[in-house]
């Protein structure tokens, strides 16, 4: 099965691992990952991916508890973070987003339309003693709906997308607004938390991986702006920047030109 993200089709699986972070709180994916959080009475899941992801996030779900999967989280609209919630379409199951994502779901019969939306910048679901579930809303960034999820009981955030590490941005950073999501980065780092979860690459990280992702938009804004000071031509730009410091990151031969293509894209129309 192959899914090329973002647009809906399989990428081949590698070995699709379970991730224990807490007694209650899970992960389970390869190079991308959904989450599952145990709480007093219920389970809720955090992005169910694809289908074959989904099942996977199920079957581990029931090799730990027997309670009642209750609701299912999108964190944004994009197709490869949601696609697999049919695996989890049961009576009483909800499925919940900001009310931005649902508005900007393209039309796909395996995606299910949230049934469940909230508004505003903030939403707190409580399921449990001192298992207050915060949801939080940056604005446009990166999709629709973009939502930064606190699990208050372990003073711990999960970041969608709007944090990779280990390798550059993703290819042309389609359907994105750069600056809008760096905007958006400084608003996580203002967030209370000891600990950072993320969905690619790899789940554990820390307040050092959102500065990572700071520092390289801040060396891909300052490279490109330094090419047009130069008067370089605009087309031949996104082949003149270099980010040797970030040369081992994953992609980065392939994936930095389109990176640039993007920031030159935002600067043409005056953004």
């Amino acid at each position: 099965i192959f899914l090329f993200f973002g647009f809906g089709f399989n990428l081949q699986a590698q070995e699709i691992k379970t991730i224990k972070v807490k007694d209650n709180l899970y992960f389970v994916g390869d190079r991308t990952f959904s989450c599952f959080y145990i709480t007093e009475k219920e389970v809720i899941v955090i992005d169910p991916l694809d289908s074959l992801r989904a099942t996977s996030t199920l079957s581990a779900i029931r090799k730990v508890t027997k309670k009642p999967i209750t609701k299912v989280f999108y964190s944004h609209n994009h197709w490869d973070h949601i696609s697999g919630g049919q695996v989890f379409n049961k009576e009483g199951v909800d499925f919940i987003s900001h009310i931005e994502a649902k508005n900007n779901i393209t039309p796909n019969p395996k995606v299910i339309t949230p049934t469940k939306t909230w508004k505003g910048n903030k939403k707190t679901y409580n399921l449990g003693k001192g298992q207050d579930l915060e949801l939080f809303y940056f604005g446009s960034n990166h999709g629709s709906g973009m939502t930064v999820f606190r699990f208050a009981e372990h003073n711990a955030i999960f970041i969608i997308d709007l944090v990779v590490p280990d390798r550059v941005l993703y290819a042309y950073l389609p359907d994105a607004s750069p600056r809008n999501w760096v905007k958006s980065l400084r608003k996580i780092q203002e967030l209370q938390f000891d600990e950072v979860y993320m969905s690619h690459m790899r789940v554990k990280g820390s307040r050092k991986d959102i500065t990572f992702m700071q520092d390289y938009f801040a060396a891909l804004y300052e490279a490109v702006e330094n090419e047009l000071k130069k008067g370089t031509s605009f087309f031949e730009i996104p082949d003149k920047v270099k980010l040797p410091q970030y040369k081992n990151l994953k992609n980065y031969d392939k994936w930095l030109p389109m990176n640039v293509w993007r920031i030159l894209m935002e600067k043409s129309i005056g953004k």
